[in-house]
């Protein structure tokens, strides 16, 4: 039997035609010689094509996603976009990837579904515990290993609404860690723990547990943990039901004293913290019209519940969804953390 004869065309060619032909499909000709690779978008260096699109780079061998991003997009820390344009891809001399150059899919939509955050709702942490609202730092840590191993990124509720406002596309296996109240373990155990796996959280503190007693973080700890990267929100000042009016309260006197809560908080964060507080955590996980509304006019942009659920690009980020993790096990764990809803646009035949 004949040998069949191998084909001597570097597979990293192959990849250029095919980048070449998506941007001539995608983009339709604007006038003479559109079908070339204009002047200003001739590859630079080691790249085998560019357009205003992509460009397709042939591997050194001594490159990251996070040096690739400095260079070609501004910003290492656009070290997800070039990963998740090549998930499978290893990383390894003379491979070819494709370097987006532009924006994609900002709303994380697919004919197969969309993209949901899910946002993670912790409080108290120790070694042992015995409430159910307190995660042991082992599990918490084996937790947040989980992520990095399975490449999930944690972002901030900042990104979240630029994605809900269709500002800007985030990675796909995107997750928002909260921690609420304050406890002082806050700060004793889950921020050495982030830092140790590069990840940050949201904190949302009521503003009179805040040095209370040895169990609560400090001003000064909430500084040094929002200096590194964290994000702190309100959750009110004494941490009541929004929604429960008093015995003979008027509707007057009610919304009187649910505003001094919401913006008495913001507030005080806004100048110990010298930040503009734009995020809140509804104590209880409950609100109703009039909390929504008063809510906005104390000038909070995001806020969230307990309901359990991601969050997708039309979601109401003054109603976002939020898992409590309560169970100290990693399958209840692994099931809070889904990244994509399936709707197709069409039944499968």
């Amino acid at each position: 039997m004949k040998k069949r004869e191998r084909s001597t065309g570097h597979p990293a060619i192959a990849f250029a035609w095919l980048f070449m032909l998506m941007a001539a499909c995608a983009t339709p000709p604007q006038g003479p010689g559109s079908g070339r690779v204009q002047e200003d978008h001739k590859p630079p260096g080691e790249a085998l094509f560019q357009s205003s699109d992509y460009i397709v780079y042939i591997l050194k061998g001594d490159e990251t996603p996070g040096s690739l991003a400095q260079r070609f997009l501004g910003d290492p820390a656009k070290a997800w976009v070039i990963e998740d344009a090549n998930e499978g891809t290893p990383f390894v001399k003379d491979q070819a990837i494709a370097i987006p150059l532009r924006d994609e899919n900002r709303g994380g939509l697919s004919p197969d579904g969309y993209q949901v955050v899910p946002v993670l709702c912790y409080h108290d942490f120790a070694k042992t515990c015995k409430s159910s609202l307190c995660v042991p730092e082992q599990i918490f840590e084996e937790q947040i290993k989980y992520l990095k191993d399975n490449h999930y990124r944690v972002i901030t509720l900042g990104e979240l609404l630029g994605f809900i406002e269709y500002r800007h596309s985030i990675p796909k296996r995107s997750v928002v860690i909260t921690i609420d109240d304050g406890y002082r373990s806050t700060y004793d155990i889950v921020y050495p723990i982030l830092k140790k796996y590069g990840f940050r959280a949201t904190l949302f503190i009521y503003t009179a547990f805040v040095g209370a007693s040895r169990g609560a973080v400090t001003w000064d700890q909430l500084r040094e943990m929002r200096n590194y990267g964290f994000e702190i929100g309100s959750h009110t000042i004494s941490h009541i039901d929004l929604t429960k009016k008093l015995n003979d309260e008027t509707d007057t006197s009610f919304s009187a004293r649910i505003m001094k809560e919401l913006k008495g908080s913001k507030d005080l964060l806004d100048s110990r913290l010298e930040q503009d507080t734009a995020l809140i955590a509804f104590p209880y996980g409950k609100f109703n019209q009039t909390v929504l509304d008063l809510t906005s006019k104390a000038g909070y942009r995001v806020a969230l519940s307990v309901k359990r659920g991601g969050n997708p690009l039309f979601a109401d980020p003054m109603q976002l969804r939020r898992t409590q993790i309560l169970k100290a096990d990693m399958d209840a764990f692994v099931g809070s953390v889904k990244t994509f809803q399936e709707a197709p646009l069409a039944e499968k035949p």
